[in-house]
C-alpha cells in the first residue's frame, strides 16, 4: 500500500479566501478590532502557526488555551463563510480521488495539511470531496505548529501500524506550495507539485526542489498512476 497525503488548499479546491475571511472575523470580533490583516503569507502553514503568531503580534505571547479558543471560534465562522465566497474543485481533482479511492487500489488517500482536522472536513465536506478520504491514517495541523513535524508523525504512524516494516518511499506527499515540499524531505520522501491552484510558480521551487512538478493533474487518472509508479 502507498499512500498519498494530500494537500488541501490550492491543491484540491480553492475557496476564494473563505478560510482567511473566517479566521480575520474571529480575530476582528475577538480582540474588538475595526479592521485586520495578516502580514505574511497563509499559504503552506499550518493553522495553530496562523493563529499563535497573530495571537503574538497582538498581544506579546499566547497562551495554548487561547489558541485553542480561537481555532474553535474558527470551526465555527468557516462554515458560514464557505458559502460566502467563489470556491471550486481543481482540474480532474475528484476523478483522480475517485478513482484512488476505488477497491482494490493499491493507493490510499490521505491528507497532510494544515488545516486543522475541523477545517479541513468542513472544506471538503462543502464541496463533496471527504468521502475519498481516511481521515484515520491523516494528520493535521492542530497536531504541530511545524509542518515538518506533521509528516514526521505521519511517518511514525504508519511505521508502528506496519511493524516497523514501512519506508517513506510508500508515501508521496502531494501540494502546490515550498512548505509541502520541505515537508515531504523532512522524512526523504517524495513530493509532487502540481501548479493549478498554486500562487506559486516553478521557478519559486529552484531551492527546495519537488520529485515531480506538473501543471495540473491529468485528464486521465491512469496517467497519475503510472507517473506515481516511478521509481
Amino acid at each position: 500500500m502507498k499512500y498519498l497525503m494530500w494537500d488541501v488548499d490550492g491543491t484540491l479546491v480553492l475557496t476564494g479566501g473563505a478560510g482567511k475571511d473566517a479566521m480575520i472575523n474571529v480575530i476582528k470580533d475577538y480582540y474588538f478590532l475595526d479592521a485586520f490583516d495578516f502580514t505574511r503569507s497563509l499559504a503552506g502553514r499550518t493553522d495553530s502557526d496562523i493563529i499563535k503568531s497573530v495571537v503574538t503580534r497582538l498581544r506579546g505571547r499566547c497562551s495554548s488555551a487561547e489558541a485553542a479558543g480561537l481555532l474553535i471560534r474558527y470551526h465555527m465562522e468557516l462554515p458560514k463563510q464557505l458559502p460566502l465566497h467563489k470556491g471550486r474543485v481543481l482540474k480532474n481533482v475528484e476523478k483522480t480521488l475517485a478513482y484512488f479511492a476505488k477497491p482494490g487500489s493499491k493507493y490510499l488517500n490521505c491528507l497532510l495539511t494544515g488545516n486543522t482536522r475541523t477545517g479541513a472536513q468542513e472544506k471538503l465536506a462543502y464541496y463533496g470531496l471527504d468521502k475519498y478520504f481516511s481521515f484515520d491514517h491523516s494528520v493535521f495541523g492542530e497536531v504541530s505548529e511545524k509542518r515538518e513535524e506533521l509528516a514526521r508523525i505521519a511517518f511514525s504512524r504508519f511505521f508502528l501500524m506496519h511493524n516497523q516494516s514501512f519506508s517513506p518511499e510508500q508515501m508521496i506527499f502531494i501540494g502546490d506550495t515550498p512548505n509541502d515540499v520541505k515537508c515531504a524531505h523532512s522524512i526523504s520522501a517524495r513530493c509532487l507539485v502540481v501548479l493549478d491552484g498554486s500562487s506559486y510558480k516553478r521557478e519559486d521551487f529552484a531551492e527546495d526542489k519537488p520529485w515531480k512538478i506538473i501543471d495540473a493533474l491529468p485528464d486521465e487518472p491512469e496517467q497519475l498512476e503510472q507517473l506515481l509508479n516511478e521509481a
